[in-house]
């Protein structure tokens, strides 16, 4: 969080393809539907990952109100995940094991033993709480930047996956060499890439 409110960290992003159509709103809309989040409260998924309102974390029923802002275009991340530690699941299939045992008279083969481990993972993970990470993330078009409201490698990567699967455009990561070398002189920018490293002798 922090576009909002909050403390901010941001990562900024640079558009280095152009989408292949223009950002109309039914462009927009298709692609926000197409990859929006979808609940696993209920069901037994280990991860679901999906854009919801920029104002609304809970919905995903997109329409230019909910992401259009002027010159930028609005939207929050959302990274839905559960885990179940290895030790409680094999706690619960042992005692699975010991049923099946009781019931059919003997151990159970290689399927066998597949199915009661994805029953048991399933019913556990029905139960499991979910952990819920949300970042906003505004596209400001006109610039041609991306501001996500998150650091570090992970969330980036996270950020980096969704936005690909959804507008399939090539991203550059703005860091301060980045964008220093964008204000110089041509001239000076040519010398720094050609440049190579030489070692200094301190006498």
């Amino acid at each position: 969080m922090g576009l909002i409110k909050g403390s901010l960290s941001l990562t900024r992003y640079r558009v280095i393809e152009e989408p292949p159509e223009e950002l109309t709103d039914e462009y927009i809309t298709e692609r926000l539907t197409k990859n929006a989040f979808i609940d696993i409260e209920h069901a037994p998924e280990e991860k679901s990952l999906g854009w919801v309102e920029f104002f609304n974390h809970l919905d995903s029923n997109f329409n230019p109100a909910t992401y259009r802002f002027g010159g930028m275009l609005a939207m929050t991340l959302r990274l839905d995940t559960r885990k179940l530690p290895g030790k409680t699941v094999s706690r619960y299939y042992a005692i699975r094991e010991a049923q099946y045992i009781e019931k059919i008279g003997r151990k159970p083969n290689s399927l066998a033993k597949k199915e009661l481990k994805d029953a048991v993972k399933s019913e556990l993970l029905r139960r499991a709480l979910l952990n819920t990470e949300l970042m906003e993330v505004a596209w400001l078009y006109q610039e041609n930047e991306i501001w996500l409201a998150a650091a570090g490698e992970k969330r980036r990567e996270t950020f980096e996956e969704l936005w690909s699967r959804t507008f399939g455009l090539s991203l550059q990561m703005l860091v301060p060499i980045t964008m220093g070398l964008e204000i110089i002189s041509e001239d000076l920018r040519k010398a720094l890439m050609n440049s190579t490293a030489s070692p200094i002798w301190l006498g």
